[in-house]
């Protein structure tokens, strides 16, 4: 009996013990598999913020390119004035007489430059001079180059046979002097105004694009380069790598997420204050001379697009009270002031001297070297969610609540540089109170409520521009005119006076009167039709060099090799379509219409790379500060290996394997190298909520980011 008994509690033993070990067993069963579905459900939260800050970083990529633009329409601008609009100056370095014993200015190896930088082509590189006056074509030679009336003579009668006609005859010639003195002040602006228009034309289209790509990324809905919403692909990506009895929490109803674009939080919701335009007030001056109370042509005065600047000659207003005109519309004579009144005249007069009502005064067509980005409004996607999961063994039936979230954000590419060195918390835009806190100490004062007014000394106000980090006479120095020379004179025809004219303002004439891109898409010089004959486009290869990449711009700028084939080509991964036809716009040197003459051609395609090659050809080395590999683009952050974070300096501006098939998508045109534009890494949340962020240059001390997340 005792023997039973101590089976009988054997066996109720070993069945409790079996229950303890199978609870044991279902527990780490179900154990297991809520880790498994809790680490799934973060793996995917974090796929999916990485996703959402994927497409950010692209539509970042090409806001930069584009921005990168705005820089090479700038440098256009100033080129044209500074090398084509001076070339007449004895003191320019390209300047004919300097040549004609093959050698250079004595002044060409100084840094400085004595060159007053004002407009004057009414000299023998521009045909339209020739074809006005062939004899007349030195007149740009001095600063202030003045012509003596002729003298008033009362022959005796009959002294000479028919010396009673010389009066009349002098007379005529007088009025042709005085008609000519003013003439050439009109024919200086025409061109100064129409660099200036262009100039903001071309950027407004570029701005428009910026403009809608940064308006796309911002709120609570953005949309990626495809036209298609970021969420949608962020929630696909999050559900498509869920397990099952996650996603059925979600599609169940029992499970929450959430989604969150940091450029819909605080003040970052608005594309003005996190990618402000940085508008600047260039000044330009043109040569312009009036005929005085004694008939003479007086000195050749600078005269400024900008009123109330110190240079400005002091003759009477024209009508409508602008004091910074030609002088011949200050006259009286109906010739003069059916000139000032007509249609292209006004038109110009609007981008000239942005008068009430013009077209300079619209915010848009206001002069622009492109966008700073707000470091204090960070760029990244939140993704929250939770799930509900019920497990076979679960004795209470309610399940397990699972929780993650995770933040990603582009990093490591550059829109562009600050125009100031630093940028205070809370400020609408970067502070640079002096010349020397500016990151290009040669661009213009920046136009800014409550910002610096532009400097006393009006030439520090021309148009000019770095070319490297650390360039204090940017493009205006006789050194950097000089490198140019051998190259630009034998292609300009330029080694005399006498010489075949090269250039024409007729070149641009497909940009219209009042230039505008239109159709062609196309800013540099083609070949003009003139009565004295069709000029070859000579300038453009020139053109296309000024804009090519610089030393400074493979520093500060995110700049895509292969613009057209990355965002525009017909491919399931095209980034173009977020844009129309007639709102795109390419890389110069380009063209909407498939442009060609002779040697030249222009399609649609052309890229950042071309130009470089451009530019490679021209200059051979004497030009420094060009990049001469497009590989050297490729600035951009890259890590050594998956968990290396350090420089790695065998990718940095390399590339050992680029794309081999033309049109293919991809980043910097490179597969194994260097890259650039923006990459994409995890952060912490106590990262974004951190009040420690020393993102503003200089000396600015630590702060929070405007756009904290909400979860």
């Amino acid at each position: 009996m005792l023997l039973k008994n101590n089976k009988g509690q054997m066996a109720i033993f070993i069945a409790l013990f079996f229950q303890v070990i199978f609870i044991f067993f279902a527990m780490a069963i179900n154990v297991g598999l809520v880790v498994h579905d809790k680490i799934n459900l973060q793996t995917a939260v974090d796929m999916a913020a990485y996703y959402g800050a994927m497409k950010q970083g692209e539509v970042l990529n090409q806001i930069a390119h584009i921005n990168y633009q705005m820089r090479q329409n700038y440098k256009l601008f100033a080129w044209r004035y500074r090398v084509l609009g001076t070339m007449g100056n004895r003191n320019h370095p390209l300047f004919y007489d300097n040549f004609s014993s093959g050698t250079l200015h004595p002044d060409a190896n100084s840094v400085d430059s004595n060159i007053q930088p004002t407009v004057c082509i009414s000299h023998s590189v521009f045909q339209e001079t020739i074809d006005l006056d062939p004899d007349a074509a030195s007149v740009c030679k001095e600063d202030a180059l003045a012509l003596p009336a002729i003298p008033s003579i009362s022959p005796p009668a009959g002294l000479v046979p028919g010396s009673g006609a010389l009066p009349g005859t002098f007379d005529f010639i007088q009025d042709q002097l005085n008609k000519f003195c003013l003439e050439a002040g009109v024919f200086n602006w025409i061109y100064s105004a129409r660099l200036l228009a262009h100039f903001r034309i071309d950027g407004l289209e570029r701005k428009k694009m910026i403009w809608k790509l940064a308006e796309n990324l911002s709120g609570p809905s953005p949309i990626d380069l495809r036209g298609e919403p970021i969420e949608q692909g962020v929630r696909n990506t999050f559900e498509k790598n869920l397990t099952n009895t996650n996603l059925a929490s979600i599609r169940g109803g029992s499970g929450q997420y959430y989604f969150e674009s940091s450029l819909s939080k605080g003040p970052c919701d608005k594309v003005d204050y996190w990618l402000p335009e940085v508008r600047i007030y260039p000044l330009i001056f043109f040569s312009d001379w009036n005929v005085e109370a004694d008939n003479s042509c007086g000195a050749a005065a600078p005269v400024p697009n900008r009123r109330g600047v110190s240079t400005a000659r002091s003759t009477p207003p024209a009508p409508g009270g602008e004091d910074n005109l030609p002088s011949a519309f200050s006259k009286s004579d109906p010739a003069w002031q059916n000139w000032y009144n007509n249609p292209l005249s006004v038109k110009l007069r609007g981008y000239w001297s942005g008068e009430p009502g013009g077209p300079a005064n619209q915010p848009t067509l206001h002069s622009s070297i492109g966008f700073e980005k707000n470091p204090w409004c960070m760029i990244y996607s939140g993704v929250q969610a939770q799930t509900t999961v019920r497990k076979p063994f679960d004795p209470t039936g309610a399940g397990v609540v699972l929780q993650a979230r995770a933040f990603a954000k582009p990093f490591g590419g550059r829109v562009g540089p600050w125009y100031g060195k630093t940028w205070p918390r809370g400020s609408r835009g970067s502070k640079a109170s002096s010349r020397a806190e500016r990151t290009d100490p040669n661009l213009p004062t920046r136009a800014i409520d409550s910002g610096p007014a532009p400097s006393t000394d009006p030439y520090e106000e021309v148009v000019n521009y770095s070319r490297f980090p650390g360039d204090q006479f940017g493009i205006g120095s006789m050194q950097a005119l000089s490198a140019m020379g051998d190259t630009l004179m034998p292609k300009f025809n330029h080694w005399s006076k006498d010489d075949v004219s090269p250039i024409a303002m007729a070149n641009y004439d497909h940009l219209g009167g009042t230039p505008q891109l239109q159709s062609t898409k196309d800013s540099l010089a083609r070949e003009g039709n003139l009565a004295s004959g069709t000029k070859d486009p000579n300038q453009r290869n020139f053109e296309i060099a000024a804009v090519s990449p610089d030393i400074f711009d493979a520093l500060y700028y995110s700049v895509e090799p292969q613009y057209f084939n990355n965002y525009f080509t017909a491919r399931p991964t095209n980034s173009g379509a977020n844009f129309s036809l007639a709102q795109k716009q390419y890389d110069f040197g380009s063209s909407g219409d498939n442009y060609s003459y002779k040697e030249w051609t222009a399609p649609d395609s052309f890229s950042v790379m071309d130009q470089i090659d451009f530019a490679k050809e021209l200059y051979h080395g004497d030009y420094q500060p060009i990049v001469r590999d497009w590989k050297n683009l490729l600035t951009s952050w890259h890590q050594k290996m998956i968990v290396d974070y350090g420089f790695d300096d065998n990718r940095f501006g390399k590339c050992s394997s680029e794309v081999s098939k033309p049109g293919l998508p991809t980043t910097g045109n490179c597969v194994v190298g260097g890259r650039t534009g923006y990459s994409v890494k995890l952060i912490s949340h106590d990262y974004l909520t951190s009040g420690d962020h020393s993102i503003g240059g200089g000396s600015i001390g630590g702060g929070s980011i405007m756009n904290p997340p909400s979860f």
